[in-house]
C-alpha cells in the first residue's frame, strides 16, 4: 500500500509517499532522501522494493523540490526531522528501529541530519555529495542546461544555501554518527562525485560501516540496481533488527 501524506515542515508544507509492507506491525522504517533536482517519484523502485522487504518507507520531496513548498536553502536538512517526526506519528512503524537512505544532496543531507537526530540507527549513501560539488553545480551554467533538458527542477534559496555550502561540509559528520554504523556505496564511474569523496567519508567513519565501490552505475545508477537494492536490505535488516529503547 502507497499512501500521500503531507508533512509540516519549519519551511511549509513537504509532500511525500508512504508505503506500508504487508504483515503484523510495527515495522521498522527507512526515510528515503532524494538528490538535487530529483523528486520521491524518483525512489519509487527502490521504496517499492523495501516495502516488499517488510519495511515501513516514507519518501518525501525535499523542500523546493517536487510538490514540497519553500525553497533549497542551508536549513534543508532538517526535513530528515520532519520526517522522523512524522514516523513517530505512526502507530505501524517501530521509533526505536528507523534508518535513512539518501543519495548525492540526499546524502549530504542525511548525514548532516543524523549527527542530530539519534533515533536514525543507521545510514545508506549513494553517491554522497560534498558541499563544493554542490556548489560548483549552483554556479555552472551547462549544469543548469542540463537540468533543463532532463526535467529536473528545484527553487533555491540564494544567497542562503550557498553560504551554507561555504561553512558545512560532510567530512566531520561520520565521526558525529559514531558508534552507529554507515553503509557508503559509490559507482568509480561517477562524472558528477569522485569516488574517492566516499573513501574519505568512509575512513572517518565508526568501526562497523561498509565500503562497497562498484565498478559502473554513474551517478544515479546504484541506487536502481537490483542487486545493490537486495544488498541494501539485507544491511538494514541486520542492523535495524533489535530494537534501542
Amino acid at each position: 500500500m502507497r499512501e500521500n501524506v503531507q508533512l509540516q515542515g519549519h519551511a511549509g508544507r513537504l509532500a511525500a509517499h508512504f508505503y506500508l509492507p504487508q504483515g503484523t506491525s510495527p515495522f521498522p522504517a527507512v526515510v528515503l532522501c532524494h538528490g538535487i533536482t530529483s523528486c520521491k517519484d524518483n525512489y519509487t523502485d527502490i521504496a517499492e522494493f523495501l516495502q516488499g522487504e517488510g519495511f515501513a518507507v516514507l519518501a518525501y520531496d525535499c523542500r523546493g523540490h517536487g510538490e514540497s513548498e519553500g525553497a533549497l536553502d542551508g536549513a534543508s536538512w532538517q526535513d530528515v526531522g520532519t520526517a522522523l517526526e512524522y514516523l513517530k506519528t505512526r502507530s505501524e512503524v517501530d521509533a526505536g528501529r528507523i534508518a535513512l537512505v539518501g543519495s548525492s544532496m540526499g546524502a549530504h543531507n542525511g548525514l548532516r541530519a543524523a549527527a542530530e537526530y539519534t533515533s536514525l540507527r543507521t545510514l545508506v549513501v549513494f553517491n554522497t555529495a560534498p558541499s563544493e560539488v554542490l556548489k560548483q553545480g549552483l554556479l555552472n551554467a551547462d549544469y543548469w542546461h542540463w537540468v533543463h533538458l532532463s526535467g529536473g527542477q528545484v527553487r533555491v534559496a540564494l544567497p542562503d544555501y550557498l553560504l551554507y555550502l561555504e561553512n558545512n561540509d560532510v567530512f566531520d559528520l561520520p565521526a558525529r554518527f559514531q558508534p552507529r554504523p554507515i553503509f557508503f556505496i559509490h559507482a568509480r564511474d561517477d562524472k558528477f562525485v569522485p569516488y574517492t569523496v566516499s573513501e574519505r567519508l568512509h575512513a572517518a567513519a565508526s568501526e562497523g560501516s561498509r565500503m562497497w565501490l562498484l565498478d559502473e552505475g554513474g551517478h544515479s545508477g546504484p541506487r536502481h540496481d537490483p542487486e545493490v537494492q537486495r544488498v541494501v536490505a539485507e544491511w538494514l535488516r541486520e542492523k535495524l533488527q533489535s530494537r534501542v529503547r
